[in-house]
């Protein structure tokens, strides 16, 4: 039993060394300068005839820009790629991170989290990738939350290779899973409901009519805070009951209501409605195509992965409106013209569930001694 013991834990610490072989694990914590904003000005106080009133100041302003970011990562590079940095800060966004085939054979993964501060939005970012190649098949899963463009999924694939030469073929079968997307739930509450205040009533506001003075009309004035259902025996034509509800607070008439509170209500409803539905489920087929060469004084490394077909496993799978192509393409191409003269340009453009992500840069280098 020792000797076995001791033979799980050689082999358990072995494969713990050869995994983090070459890993980098970083973090790393970044601040700037709030970006300033236009002035703004509020007036108050002005009565119905004449300009005597009260002048104020509103500019917001922004607290700094914060990016706490943490990372393990294990990457091949690329014969084109240099390091640029002596440490990782979590900001190299390499492109070449999400080609197909990878420059070294094995297990490679990138774990990345960030917390960012931008203006008056506080979000994290979550990527972490697994990546495996060999000679004849490749897999990978991955795990992505892009809240600057409200794009969130699972990836789960593996595929056949093919390899060409220069080129790679790849076919294989992708799970993925992600929230609710092309469904709006306010859009089947309406079906049912005609009256807009019930959807605020469920979020506990209530209107009063209060009677304009020395006239038979009313006028609805809203309140927020009002417990649940104990709207349920008022009236509209009631007092309102501050004696015994103190929190409720008076936020405007109907049409301040609904210009400035309703379209949160909806928001809210839309967010919570599609929370409680979770992540759904779908099958795709993807096919992919991955070309690299590498010469001194020019490069080009080419990739892309299609989806063209899906089978939803949940009830709330993606629903495609016309075409139902998926798909994540990538490019890097450098040159160096003459000793003195280079351009390049690369970029990367992923479409899923008809959201779109991309990010292309170019440019060019001249030495001028």
């Amino acid at each position: 039993m020792k000797k076995l013991i001791l033979i799980l834990l050689i082999w358990t610490t072995s494969a713990s060394a050869q995994l983090l072989r070459f890993a980098t694990l970083y973090t790393s914590y970044s601040t700037s300068a709030p970006f300033v904003e236009k002035q703004d000005f509020l007036v108050s106080g002005v009565e119905n005839f004449g300009g005597a009133g009260n002048l104020s100041e509103i500019t917001r302003s922004n607290p700094p820009g914060i990016n706490l970011t943490f990372g393990l990562r294990k990457i091949a590079r690329f014969d084109y790629q240099v390091k640029q940095n002596q440490f990782y800060t979590g900001q190299e966004n390499e492109v070449s991170d999400y080609a197909t085939i990878s420059n070294a054979s094995g297990l490679e993964y990138l774990l990345e989290f960030s917390r960012v501060r931008n203006r008056e939005m506080i979000f994290s970012q979550h990527e972490y990738r697994l990546r495996y190649i060999s000679d004849n098949f490749t897999s990978r899963a991955s795990y992505v939350d892009n809240n600057i463009v409200s794009l969130q999924y699972s990836d789960a694939e593996i595929r056949y290779r093919k390899n060409f030469g220069s080129l790679d073929i790849t076919i294989g079968a992708a799970h993925r899973s992600h929230p609710v997307y092309g469904y709006s739930p306010i859009d089947d509450w309406l079906k049912n409901n005609n009256d807009l205040r019930e959807l605020a009533y469920m979020y506990g506001f209530w209107d009063f009519l209060l009677q304009i003075p020395f006239t038979e009309n009313y006028l609805a004035i809203w309140y927020k805070n009002v417990p649940p259902h104990a709207y349920e025996n008022w009236s509209h034509y009631d007092d309102v009951p501050i004696s015994q509800f103190p929190d409720i607070k008076n936020i405007g008439t109907n049409q301040e209501f609904f210009r400035e509170e309703f379209p949160k209500i909806v928001e809210r409803y839309n967010r919570e409605q599609l929370e409680v539905r979770g992540f759904q489920h779908e099958l795709s087929a993807v096919l992919g195509a991955d070309y690299y060469i590498y010469k001194d004084n020019f490069w080009a490394h080419l990739w892309g992965s299609i989806y063209p077909f899906h089978m939803g496993l949940s009830r709330y799978s993606y629903e495609y409106d016309g075409v139902n192509i998926d798909f994540d393409v990538g490019f890097i191409m450098g040159s160096k013209i003459n000793k003195q003269f280079s351009i390049f340009v690369e970029g990367r453009y992923v479409r899923f569930w008809e959201i779109d992500s991309y990010n292309i840069r170019t440019g060019i280098n001249y030495l001028i001694f």
